[in-house]
């Protein structure tokens, strides 16, 4: 056994053959068993196993222990090798846990106590993370509203081709409509920003591009009349039924912006004619009082042509299908169509006190006042014409002020409110809000 046993160590080195065996001793040494082994402490048999835990005292003699050879109070050079045989010889057997020394009786209480709140400790570390886990567990979870907001977004990927099929049988069935449609919004826009620029350019208007946008109106209006004669479509204008066979959606959406556009023509083409007039026929500060009243007239006449086209459209073919339902809708209708033509007849009103009243933003300014100023407007860098004083003392023409405050609300230089509102539509401007109800 002492031969097996160095053979085991010999191939360790010092330093931790030496860590090793201290190592051992203080593990093994923390129930006092080698010390009671030491030579200058005999000890018995039954006090050696005292400490074990399920053994007793006195079921413990020293005949076995003489038998086999080991001799209580010799050197612990025995009890070593005789526990180095006994490992080697039990490597081949299963390993049974070792037995656990006794505590102490007088720390027994506070062992238990101590295991007690460690248990607590542990079961209220638990319920935290526990309830951590179920929070990031709700977290984590997405709210229904999202989940079917993300169903929405699939539905529509799955199904977008299908609506690009739908769209485009649709486009080109109405292709001629269309077409139309797309034409006459660019040429509105067109015109409209010409007239625009026209307007500002006061004495230095061009009359032939006025002239021409008048034509080319016109020609535009007298071509779509013409193509789509048979529908009769201008008896729209004149509050009677144009020649449709069938009052679909379609074909009512149709008829109104054919109507509306050519309305919005008619109305740029009468601002054309204001805008020929000469500077002793009509000033310039005071066109942008009559560009607001032909804008507002034009408003209320566009939301008065398609009352009867959806009249029509809501009672259908035969009103005698479903009469307690149109005249429902119809009902319903005319209170907004009411409330529409409200607020149209009250801008008209306030068109003509604006017409009829002289807008004045100061005071007639005074010498030093200009010359203070430079003896130059900041608005169209010439000398003062009339000159006005605002309430901040700034100083400009009079007709400067006029056409700037028919765009703007504020003081050209220092930014300051002069009046409350702008002038919508005064700058000679067309709304291109489409009049579909």
């Amino acid at each position: 056994m002492q031969r097996r046993h160095s053979s085991n160590t010999e191939g360790m080195p010092p330093e931790r053959n030496r860590s090793q065996a201290l190592g051992s001793e203080s593990s093994l040494d923390e129930g006092g068993v080698f010390d009671c082994l030491k030579p200058d402490s005999p000890t018995s048999p039954q006090q050696l196993f005292s400490g074990l835990v399920g053994v007793s005292a006195g079921n413990v003699s020293s005949a076995p222990f003489q038998a086999a050879g080991l001799v209580l109070g010799s050197p612990p050079d025995v009890f070593i090798q005789m526990a180095s045989s006994s490992r080697d010889e039990g490597s081949h057997r299963t390993e049974n846990p070792p037995y656990l020394p006794r505590p102490p009786q007088h720390h027994h209480h506070h062992h238990s106590g101590q295991h007690r709140s460690s248990l607590l400790h542990a079961a209220t570390s638990a319920e935290r993370h526990g309830s951590r886990d179920d929070g990031s567990d709700d977290a984590s979870t997405p709210a229904p509203a999202l989940s079917e907001l993300k169903a929405m977004v699939t539905w529509l990927q799955r199904g977008f081709p299908f609506i690009l099929i739908l769209l485009a049988k649709n486009c080109f069935q109405h292709k001629l409509g269309i077409a139309i449609c797309i034409g006459m919004i660019s040429t509105f826009a067109f015109a409209n920003s010409k007239l625009k620029h026209q307007v500002a350019l006061r004495e230095e208007r061009s009359v032939f591009t006025t002239l021409w946008i008048m034509i080319f109106l016109a020609g535009n209006i007298v071509y779509v009349y013409y193509t789509f004669s048979a529908e009769e479509l201008h008896n729209s204008l004149i509050f009677t039924k144009p020649n449709i066979n069938s009052y679909d959606f379609f074909d009512l959406i149709w008829a109104v912006g054919i109507t509306d556009f050519v309305l919005k023509y008619f109305t740029i083409e009468l601002k054309c004619l204001i805008l020929f007039l000469p500077k002793m026929i009509l000033a310039f500060k005071s066109r942008g009082k009559f560009y607001l009243l032909i804008e507002e007239l034009s408003q209320l006449f566009r939301a008065l042509v398609p009352i009867q086209l959806w009249y029509k459209y809501i009672m259908g073919e035969d009103p005698s299908s479903s009469y307690f339902l149109g005249a429902t809708l119809i009902i319903i209708y005319s209170l907004c169509k009411s409330f529409d033509l409200c607020g149209r007849i009250s801008g008209i009103r306030k068109a003509f006190v604006i017409l009829c009243s002289s807008q004045s933003y100061g005071t007639r300014a005074s010498a030093q006042q200009c010359s203070e100023a430079g003896d130059v407007c900041a608005i169209c860098q010439a000398e003062f014409r009339e000159p006005i004083a605002l309430l901040c003392q700034h100083v400009f023409c009079e007709e400067c002020l006029c056409l700037w405050f028919d765009r703007e609300r504020t003081c050209p230089l220092c930014r300051s409110a002069v009046v409350e509102t702008p002038r919508n539509w005064k700058d000679g401007t067309t709304s291109a809000h489409f009049q579909i109800y």
